[in-house]
């Protein structure tokens, strides 16, 4: 569902599908995110790593805050207007090195569905969140890195806002493709990242949230 502004009308949206007018003054500017782990040594070839859909149950609010798989809560609207993906610096005391946060920043595909319907896809650099460490470390094998500028007003917007309920299923999936096209200049080994220490990825849907505890 595509929601556009109503004119004269501040806080409305009109949902270009169902024409339902939506008034978002008892909504707040909020995320629901999901971290999926890639684990040490070389990345499967093809390999999908899926949000929002895997270990739900077992996550706790430092990585995940949503309780069922691939929905919103009972109660809960969002009108989505950003999508983005960030790689931790730190996940507990793992510490990834600054190549393996290149090596994932470089060469994973990321695509963003809503009822298995693609909502935004392509390389995972294309989807900054804003959020993340800047500046510099004297930490050994350290640095800082982040997709993008620190900052959420340099993370580009969806061109159409999206209305998400607890009937939509949304997700995103993570793949890490062959790359046989370059097999004469790169060798077969070196096509796929081989990553030190675990990396952690967290992916955000961001935008105005009502849950049903809100008041007006």
């Amino acid at each position: 569902m595509a929601l556009r502004p109503i004119k004269g009308e501040p806080g409305k949206f009109l949902d270009t599908v169902s024409g339902e007018v939506l008034d978002i003054s008892d909504y707040r500017e909020d995320d629901k995110y999901d971290t999926v782990i890639i684990g040490v040594g070389a990345v499967s070839t093809n390999a999908i790593y899926r949000f929002f859909s895997e270990q739900i149950g077992q996550k706790r609010l430092i990585d995940t805050n949503i309780k069922q798989i691939r929905q919103l809560s009972a109660g809960e609207e969002m009108i989505v207007d950003r999508v983005g993906l960030s790689i931790s610096l730190a996940f507990g005391n793992t510490l990834p090195n600054p190549s393996d946060v290149k090596k994932v920043a470089e060469n994973a595909f990321v695509r963003f569905m809503v009822n298995t319907i693609t909502l935004a896809e392509g390389p995972l650099l294309k989807f900054p969140t804003g959020y993340g460490l800047a500046g510099q470390t004297q930490e050994a094998s350290q640095g800082v890195l982040s997709i993008g500028v620190a900052s959420t007003a340099s993370a580009s917007k969806l061109l159409k806002t999206q209305l998400l309920t607890s009937q939509h299923q949304f997700e995103g999936e993570m793949t890490f493709f062959d790359r046989l096209w370059a097999s004469d200049e790169v060798a077969a080994e070196d096509q796929i990242p081989v990553v030190a220490n675990p990396v952690a990825v967290k992916a955000y849907w961001h935008g105005l949230l009502k849950t049903a505890s809100t008041r007006n």
